[in-house]
């Protein structure tokens, strides 16, 4: 009974792990598809929810969540916006230090609506930071949590992409990474 109940608790995480994969990967084919109904989106909202949904996860790992979540009214797909949080707040959480940090913050400048999502983690050369947007790039193994595929920052680009934001990233001196995703001015 042991060795079945082993083998059965196997095939459940394998089929997880391929669940997560083939979601990765239909996120990312939609999102290169472009958005096909633009509606208003205020990008604090979906932050605070995607913080909120991932806490238990945040707090299962040891690291501190922190946010300063001022509004940020943007135009698009409201999903799929939400999908980028999420693939930026996941990726902070994984490729972090137990004990870490993360920090997500929305503002609006120059009518920009702007996220930034930044963590603690181990050191990242300033020449491996445009690579880690390739789909199947990851960080070193060294992290926190070992899932995902390496699809996370390439999903965002896309989706960014889709709305025409400007995504920039940067490793920071103590290690980790900001990641900052400007979305355009809203129209109205």
């Amino acid at each position: 009974p042991g060795t079945l109940r082993s083998a059965c608790q196997e095939v459940l995480e394998l089929g997880d792990t391929q669940e997560r994969l083939i979601d990765g990967l239909l996120t990312l084919a939609t999102s290169e598809r472009g958005i096909e109904h633009w509606q208003p989106l205020d990008l604090a909202a979906l932050a605070g929810r995607v913080v909120t949904g991932r806490q238990p996860e945040a707090e299962r790992v040891g690291i501190r969540v922190s946010t300063r979540l001022d509004v940020a009214p943007a135009a698009g797909d409201p999903d799929l916006a939400e999908s980028l949080i999420a693939n930026l707040v996941g990726n902070a959480l994984r490729h972090n230090v137990p004990g870490g940090e993360v920090l997500v913050m929305t503002a609006l400048a120059a009518g920009r609506a702007t996220l930034t999502v930044t963590n603690t983690g181990r050191p990242i050369p300033d020449s491996e930071v445009d690579r880690l947007f390739e789909p199947f790039q990851r960080a070193g193994r060294d992290r926190v949590d070992y899932a995902g595929h390496g699809l996370g920052l390439a999903i965002v680009r896309a989706i960014a992409a889709a709305h025409g934001a400007a995504v920039t990233a940067a490793a920071r001196a103590g290690g980790g990474l900001t990641v900052e995703v400007s979305f355009p001015e809203s129209p109205g």
